[in-house]
């Protein structure tokens, strides 16, 4: 009797200690976030440009994202780069208010089609020379406020508006939102709408604008529209299929009796997957009164820029990429006359561990 009754202590013991065990366990796993790492390396050969050829590290990204509880959402994104660290997105989403989705914190704003591309999902090596021109390289990324209703249209019908810090003019900002006026709120719009065309293709139409008041207390407006035409196979989805994908993007000034055009440009782009682990593309660009590095050899000339890029990726798994791009610009400067061309090869090689979230579509 004493055996059988020290048998079933022990049982009972073994077996707290494993709900214990696993009580821990599903503890541990909640209080821990989500976490995904990208590392991107570049190399490239610009024949014009005073610096040795060679192979450099470009920047790595550390995602996070976790429940915080059944309200709400944190994501982030940090951002380690040769010149320092950047906290690119850190913002909390909640699904709570009924028929909105609430987002909150420093975030890429829903403006534009590329623009909402963190630089390893980008589908060429370079960004379009028209997004350094008026929202940034990687988009507007600010402090603020968004808030997206899906609209009850019988099609795919998204519009959201946004609310932001007013910044100023900076590297990563070439559109100036940082008037001190207390009235002064830069605020946005974007509408997206898709469509099936057929059970294979896809069509999305966008709108986008941004508008604030500048250090010189005039409105400082951003506006474009893009078209995305996405093609995936019923059958070998993962084997055949296309994108083409074209934007228009413009920077102006109004106020104080004037209104001008600073810049404006855009981009059309044919991507092809024609195997499984294979995708090559083709994009042509115009960007008018640039004023950023494209051509770095000359400083930013103001000028025209027209541009073509052509490229080659491997795609062994959805963590890795090896990409192999050639671009030609010619820059047609304002002031002056003669044409400066431009052309690069590049290699971009990428790779993710662990949990990464989904891109925008």
């Amino acid at each position: 009797m004493k055996r059988i009754c020290c048998l079933i202590t022990i049982i009972i013991l073994l077996h707290a200690g494993q709900v214990g065990a696993e009580t821990q366990s599903i503890i541990s796993n909640l209080a821990n976030p989500a976490i995904g790492f990208n590392a991107l390396f570049r190399a490239e050969a610009v024949p014009k440009l005073e610096a040795p050829y060679g192979f450099r590290f470009e920047e790595s990204e550390v995602s996070l994202i976790s429940v915080v509880d059944p309200y709400w959402t944190l994501s982030s994104n940090l951002v380690f780069a040769p010149d320092g660290v950047d906290p690119e997105e850190v913002y909390a989403t909640t699904p709570q208010i009924p028929g909105l989705q609430l987002k909150a914190g420093k975030f890429r704003a829903a403006f534009g089609k590329h623009g909402q591309l963190h630089t390893h999902a980008f589908p060429f090596v370079e960004a379009p020379a028209i997004l350094a021109n008026t929202i940034g390289e990687e988009g507007f990324k600010d402090a603020g406020v968004e808030a997206g209703w899906l609209t009850p249209l019988p099609w795919y019908c998204e519009l959201t508006a946004g609310a932001y810090q007013a910044i100023g003019l900076d590297a990563d900002h070439p559109l100036d939102l940082g008037g001190t006026s207390h009235s002064n709120i830069p605020c946005s719009g974007h509408l997206k709408n898709l469509v099936d065309l057929t059970d294979e293709t896809t069509l999305e139409l966008g709108s986008s604008g941004l508008t604030g008041m500048g250090t010189d207390s005039l409105h400082h407006t951003a506006w474009g529209a893009d078209l995305t035409l996405r093609n995936v196979p019923l059958r070998q989805s993962n084997q055949r299929g296309w994108i083409f994908q074209c934007e228009y993007l413009a920077r102006g000034t109004s106020g104080g009796g004037l209104r001008a055009v600073d810049a404006d440009g855009g981009y059309a782009s044919f991507q092809y997957r024609w195997a499984q682990a294979w995708w090559t593309g083709i994009r042509g660009e115009y960007a008018r009164h640039n004023t950023t590095d494209v051509l770095l050899q000359d400083g930013g000339l103001l000028g025209q820029v027209r541009k073509v890029s052509a490229n080659v990726a491997w795609l062994p798994s959805e963590f890795s990429q090896i990409r192999a791009e050639y671009a030609m610009a010619r820059l047609e400067p304002d002031y002056g006359s003669g044409r400066i061309l431009d052309q690069r090869l590049m290699l971009q090689m990428s790779f993710t561990i662990g949990f990464h979230p989904p891109h925008a579509y």
